[in-house]
C-alpha cells in the first residue's frame, strides 16, 4: 500500500496529537480502527460474492455438457483424434531407369508365336 516508514509514522502521530489533543486521540484511533475493520470485512464479502458467481458460472457451464458416467444418457459422438498436419517437402519421383526398385507385375502384352 503506502510506503510509510517508522520516522514518517512518528511525524504523523505527533501532528495528530497536536491537532486533536491528548484526550480525543485514543477515541479517534479506535474509530479509525473500527472503520478499517468494517471496510476489510465488506471487501472480503465482495470478494466472496465474486468468487461465488465464478463458481456458479463454471457449474452452469459444466451442467450443459452431458455427464458420461450417468446411466441412461446418450453418448456424444466425437470425431476420433487426428494427427497434426505435418509440412514436409515433396518427394521426387524415382527415375524409371533405376534397376534396384522392384516393378509391380502388370498386364503383359500378348506375344506372337
Amino acid at each position: 500500500m503506502l510506503n510509510v516508514g517508522p520516522q514518517e509514522l512518528l511525524v504523523i502521530l505527533i501532528i495528530a496529537l497536536l491537532v486533536v489533543g491528548p484526550q480525543r486521540l485514543p477515541e479517534l484511533s479506535r474509530q479509525l480502527g473500527r472503520g478499517l475493520r468494517e471496510f476489510r470485512k465488506i471487501q472480503d464479502d465482495v470478494k466472496g460474492m465474486v468468487n461465488l458467481d465464478e463458481v456458479k458460472n463454471m457449474v452452469n457451464f459444466n451442467a450443459d455438457a452431458p455427464d458420461p458416467t450417468s446411466a441412461g444418457t446418450t453418448k456424444r459422438v466425437t470425431d476420433p483424434p487426428t494427427a497434426p498436419d505435418v509440412h514436409r517437402a515433396p518427394r521426387s519421383a524415382p527415375s524409371p531407369d533405376a534397376g534396384d526398385a522392384p516393378s509391380a507385375p502388370g498386364p503383359q502384352a500378348p506375344q506372337d508365336g
